[in-house]
């Protein structure tokens, strides 16, 4: 990103110069993230199960626990949270993809949220989800299942530093008002 600038540095107002870093910073972040990304797309997807489980649990989600490989009847993890004094148990499927999510996935997880004694769902993928599917997610009187796509978890994967950490950018500035109290008219 760095380039020739038109001015010697000594020349240009530190307002450019902070625009200057912080549009480097948002330009790192951004390929960090795509990065990011490559990396959950990369993993096999029983490590990306447990990915999960390790951001669900910086969540402040209780017993998390990864479901086995077969006969999981669709889920693919089981949690238990905490709202006020009541704990719920919430399943999720997991979809490590960048493809569409549709309607069918909603229904599956559903129906299956019986058989864990659940009262809602997340699906978490690295894809979109295809249009309408929010509606069905919150259908009226029906089990409220909750939609994570690609972008939504990158987010909460940040937010949360499971696999990313944050490192401090100190910016050094003049301090004009220091100098002008400071100095002496001859």
């Amino acid at each position: 990103y760095l380039k020739s600038f038109p001015q010697s540095e000594a020349d240009r107002k530190p307002s450019s110069q902070r625009t200057d870093v912080a549009l480097a910073v948002r330009a790192f972040n951004e390929a960090q993230i795509e990065a990011l990304r490559g990396r959950l797309m990369g993993l096999e997807p029983y490590a990306f199960e447990h990915f999960i489980k390790e951001l669900l649990e910086a969540m402040d989600y209780e017993n998390v626990e990864v479901t086995r490989q077969s006969g999981d009847k669709g889920i693919d993890v089981v949690a238990n949270y905490q709202f006020g004094i009541t704990e719920i148990t919430e399943v999720g499927q997991v979809k490590r993809t960048e493809s569409t999510i549709g309607r069918r996935v909603i229904d599956e997880l559903r129906g299956a949220l019986p058989y864990h004694q659940a009262i809602r769902g997340t699906i978490i993928t690295l894809g979109p989800f295809a249009r309408g599917v929010e509606d069905s997610a919150l259908f009226p009187g029906a089990a409220p299942i909750t939609l994570i796509d690609g972008d939504r978890l990158l987010e909460l994967v940040v937010k949360h530093q499971i696999g990313v950490r944050r490192k401090p950018v100190d910016l050094l500035e003049v301090d004009d008002a220091f100098f002008a109290e400071r100095s002496v008219d001859v």
